[in-house]
């Protein structure tokens, strides 16, 4: 019994002093200007640190909190996979697939491209331009203005773009028979009881969604810097970067992965949590998988990434493969080095 009891106080004090570290880091960051957001910090399903700093509408200064919701950026594409994944798994569709099996409008010279190509970004597509951004498409009309040919599919190696997966967010409506936004829902979000994530529609008005502003600094600005109001439609982003959702509303997604709710075991590890390719992306930190990008380099476990930016509002997660130790951090400023604050953070959970 005195061990039991040494061994709870122990791991309390152990929580405790990590709490401080952390809760440390993220004041700091603060007072130097250069964070402004939420962070979740699990461990074996303790909570570690759950902070909220500065604010979510700076015009009104209205403070972050837990019920603040930020646009998670390019952290939308684990939902877009996991759907794919989905369907995968109920035989709907092939990752062998061509595209124009489910989307029969693009051009003859992308007619080789692989649902794999789309999720791992091999599919040698144009990056879209800015103005994708400054007014608002259909769906329909953005796969005809933006999705162009860059170069034949045999020399692409990775090519990062938003793009892919606008592409999956059309053949998940094709397949599903419903618009993308319902679709997710229907398949993620509400099983779950992601309360508190949904679709950015500028049309709409959403109790407690954060504002976005932007300076492009990333860790190297001051307090005093202007900031400014971002201005793109990111209703156009669709799948790769429509989603807002919270800190915790991520833990249980993670949760749900962790636990095999969303997709089985088997694709778990197959595809999720597995390096697809053997080209390790420096500036993103791993391999990528379906869904994630594997990094073996970093740290003494291999762990699973994902991130997003998109001007102010910036995104990440670290977990390891297990999901049992878990970082999730959501800015609506680009004022922060997400990179270094999280992989500084991260270490001291390893």
């Amino acid at each position: 019994m005195k061990n039991s009891l040494f061994l709870i106080l122990f791991i309390s004090t152990f929580c405790f002093g990590q709490k401080k570290q952390i809760d440390s880091i993220i004041n700091k960051e603060h007072e130097l200007g250069h964070f402004n957001g939420s962070i979740l910090v699990i461990k074996n399903g303790k909570v570690i640190t759950d902070l909220n700093k500065g604010f979510a509408n700076f015009q009104f200064k209205v403070p972050i909190d837990n019920n603040t919701k930020f646009p998670i950026a390019s952290t939308t594409k684990l939902f877009t996979a996991i759907s794919i994944l989905q369907l995968q798994e109920k035989g709907e569709i092939q990752f062998k697939d061509k595209v124009t099996k489910y989307i029969d409008s693009l051009l003859k010279n992308c007619g080789n491209i692989t649902i794999s190509d789309l999720l791992l970004h091999k599919s040698g597509l144009y990056n879209e331009p800015i103005k994708a951004y400054l007014s608002k498409y259909k769906i329909d009309d953005f796969i005809k203005d933006f999705v162009k040919r860059k170069q034949p599919l045999d020399t692409i190696d990775f090519n990062y773009n938003n793009v892919d997966y606008v592409l999956l967010s059309k053949i998940i409506e094709n397949i599903t028979e419903e618009k993308f936004s319902n679709a997710i829902n229907n398949m993620i979000i509400k099983p779950l009881e992601l309360n508190n994530t949904g679709f950015i529609n500028e049309s709409e008005v959403i109790p407690n969604l954060a504002y976005g502003y932007h300076n492009y600094t990333f860790g190297s600005g001051k307090p005093e810097d202007k900031l400014y109001n971002d201005r793109r439609f990111i209703s156009n982003y669709f799948g790769a970067g429509q989603i807002y959702s919270t800190t915790q509303d991520l833990h249980k997604l993670l949760n749900a992965l962790r636990n095999n709710k969303l997709i089985s075991k088997k694709n778990n590890i197959r595809y999720l949590v597995t390096k697809q390719n053997e080209n390790y992306i420096d500036w993103l930190q791993g391999f990528p998988t379906y869904g994630f990008f594997l990094d073996d380099k970093t740290y003494s476990f291999p762990v699973l990434r994902r991130g997003g930016n998109i001007d102010g509002f910036n995104s990440e997660i670290i977990t390891d493969k297990e999901f049992n130790r878990i970082l999730i951090i959501l800015c609506n400023t680009d004022t922060a080095d997400l990179e270094q604050i999280s992989n500084k953070i991260f270490s001291l959970i390893e």
